[in-house]
């Protein structure tokens, strides 16, 4: 998994990296004329369509379809009116009142204001190509042909809320009628048809992924200009990120690079590491040299070897080197009661403390002679009536070796913590510990020209400059597809569309209520599951949208504002489902009824190559063409559970 994000198109094609103004081609300028060409096609079909109906008297058709084209935009109201982020957005902008007045004539001519939002699309997009090649200029005029707007909602609704049902009542109606029907109005219920298919599976691409997407840098097309910043600044942060991680690891490399060749350290390290003959294992000791007091007058060298470590089969690293540690001075205990401090993390201790004295101690010692350097202190070793030297020996020397390793291991956890626990500067723990709690005031970053709250100019002692690091998570998602990615899934969920509502479009004409029951059992089956997914968590509002979900589950799947915990688990058995579903409800009608003309033979054909051009495209779409992994490495400042509910806009 690469580091990346998922704001932008991809900048290649099939891998292969194509020039700038090749991006803008097929990701902006072709697209936008595509889906411009199509809505004008699919809204003025279902408008014509629905004059013909009532011009044919059949007034149930005719005001069903009228409904379905006006279903969109009053949806889309809805949802934006009572969305907190739009609504904060507009009355900032201006006043309620306008806000509302400007969503009303939004709602009455929508057909206008999204080929206003089309035209203006192209027109910045086209403007990019006068630019040259990553220059500031052409980054802005993309940033203007990708602005968010509400019409990208709408037509996300006119995909599920239009195109969809539209393609269930027209094919319905069509295969209802004999043979003497009207010519015009099959005419242009084909072209409904076929319009509504290619946006239903337009959208559906665009869409299918959109929640992994999210998670690594792409937002919502009709995302508030906060939302917009608050990506952008994750990106930001992404990059910042990124960059100190590929710091550190230059430095490591050059950390590891500076060292000697590894083959003459380990052939030096067993040149001076004696070999065990029975076992063939090197013995990893320390070599401690120190000093033992037998009497008040005479002190005596002592060496002592300490098995600290034992190599499995020979097979030592450069730690396992003989070590000799020669203690100089002395810890007292006074020096250990401050360790938690600052300052005593940066002079480290030298030498161990005195040994304990042995279990054989009378009450009273006598004491060592006074030196010029301290206050005379007890002798801890000698006893009153031991005047074995070898007895005091032998009871000293084990105690004198544990207080040695517990200082070495002192050290090492004062160095441990001075050079990899992240401290505040000196300037503000002498700042804190200067002031009184009635006068202390919190430290912040001010500007030269700033002043304290009593009116005395900063000094530099008021002025702290440091940086907390905080913990960091790795986000994963996937990248945009690129143009190739695209037409393939574009081409295999038209196929899936085809075979879809062609088997239950037939199967209502034969069995409408078992049609109604097929469809309740789906929906149910895939609420149940939306359940489970997301454990029933979230507020009323994402409760009401996960029963919209469903529904739009029933023609096609969409990872939106539900994250797959197992991508391939859902697509893998809804996929499955369908197939089933589609296969045995065509079987059932086509070995069990009688057909009138040979309309109803030429379907069954049509769902058959269509489910097996589906699954080809399925098979190159996922083993080639499937958007990479990315991830993303934000700082986690608080946890997901305490992320705030949204709304749908």
């Amino acid at each position: 998994m690469e580091v990346g994000h998922a704001a932008s198109p991809p900048p290649h094609i099939l891998g292969y990296t194509v020039r700038s103004r090749t991006r803008i081609y097929v990701s902006y300028i072709v697209p936008t004329c595509l889906a411009l060409l199509v809505y004008i096609a699919q809204t003025a079909s279902d408008l014509a369509l629905s004059y013909q109906h009532f011009r044919q008297h059949a007034v149930g058709y005719g005001a069903g379809t009228l409904v379905l084209v006006l279903v969109p935009p009053v949806l889309t109201f809805l949802l934006v009116i009572t969305s907190r982020e739009q609504r904060s957005t507009a009355s900032s902008n201006q006043n309620n009142c306008l806000a509302l007045g400007n969503g009303l004539l939004r709602l009455l001519l929508f057909p206008f204001f999204v080929v206003y939002r089309f035209t203006m699309r192209l027109f910045w997009s086209v403007e990019a190509l006068f630019h040259d090649d990553d220059d500031v200029e052409r980054m802005k005029c993309l940033e203007m042909a990708t602005q968010t707007s509400s019409i990208e909602l709408y037509l996300l609704m006119q995909a599920y809320a239009q195109a969809a049902p539209q393609i269930i009542l027209q094919l319905y109606f069509m295969l209802e009628q004999d043979l003497f029907r009207n010519y015009e109005t099959s005419a242009v219920q084909a072209l409904s048809l076929v319009f509504s298919a290619i946006d239903l599976a337009a959208i559906t691409t665009s869409y299918q992924r959109i929640e992994s997407q999210r998670r690594v840098g792409r937002h919502y097309p009709w995302a508030t200009p906060q939302q917009v910043e608050s990506h952008r600044c994750q990106l930001e942060q992404n990059e910042r990120l990124c960059c100190e991680a590929e710091r550190k690891k230059r430095e490591s490399e050059r950390t590891i690079a500076s060292f000697p060749e590894s083959e003459r350290i380990m052939a030096n390290f067993h040149a001076r590491q004696p070999m065990d003959p029975a076992q063939g294992v090197a013995t990893h000791e320390v070599l401690v040299r120190g000093e033992d007091e037998l009497d008040n007058d005479a002190l005596e060298q002592l060496e002592t070897k300490a098995l600290l470590h034992t190599g499995p089969k020979g097979n030592a690293t450069d730690d396992d080197k003989l070590q000799v540690t020669r203690p100089k001075l002395r810890l007292w205990q006074k020096e250990l009661g401050d360790l938690d401090t600052i300052e005593v993390l940066d002079t480290v201790p030298e030498t161990p403390p005195p040994p304990p004295p042995p279990v054989t101690a009378p009450p009273e010692l006598p004491v060592l002679k006074p030196s010029a350097d301290g206050p005379p202190a007890p002798d801890l070793r000698r006893t009153a009536s031991d005047n074995d030297h070898r007895r005091s020996r032998r009871v000293t020397r084990p105690l004198s070796q544990l207080e040695t390793f517990k200082d070495m291991l002192l050290i090492n956890a004062q160095l441990y913590i001075k050079e990899h626990v992240p401290r505040p500067p000196k300037l503000l723990i002498g700042r804190v510990n200067e002031e009184t709690n009635e006068e202390r005031s919190p430290l912040v970053a001010r500007s030269p020209g700033a002043q304290m709250p009593n009116g005395s100019p900063l000094t530099p002692k008021d002025v702290v400059d440091f940086y907390f690091p905080r913990p960091t998570k790795i986000v994963n998602g996937i990248q945009q597809d690129d143009f190739a990615g695209r037409t393939v899934a574009f081409f295999g969920w038209i196929a899936f569309i085809t075979m879809r509502m062609l088997a239950l479009s037939t199967f209502c004409v034969f069995y409408p209520r078992a049609f109604f029951i097929v469809l309740g059992v789906h929906y149910t089956l895939m609420l149940a599951c939306l359940a489970l997914e997301t454990r029933c968590r979230g507020s009323w509002n994402r409760t009401l949208f996960y029963l919209l979900l469903a529904y739009i589950y029933i023609f096609v799947l969409l990872e939106f504002r539900v994250c797959f915990k197992s991508i391939r688990l859902w697509y893998g058995g809804f996929l499955v489902l369908t197939l089933v579903e589609n296969i045995t409800i065509t079987a059932i009608w086509y070995g069990n009824e009688e057909f009138e003309s040979w309309w109803f033979g030429f379907i069954a054909e049509w769902i058959l190559y269509s489910g097996i051009l589906f699954v080809a495209t399925l098979i190159v779409y996922y083993c080639i063409l499937r958007p990479r992994d990315v991830s993303l490495i934000v700082e986690d400042d608080a946890p997901p559970a305490s992320e705030p509910e949204t709304s749908v806009a």
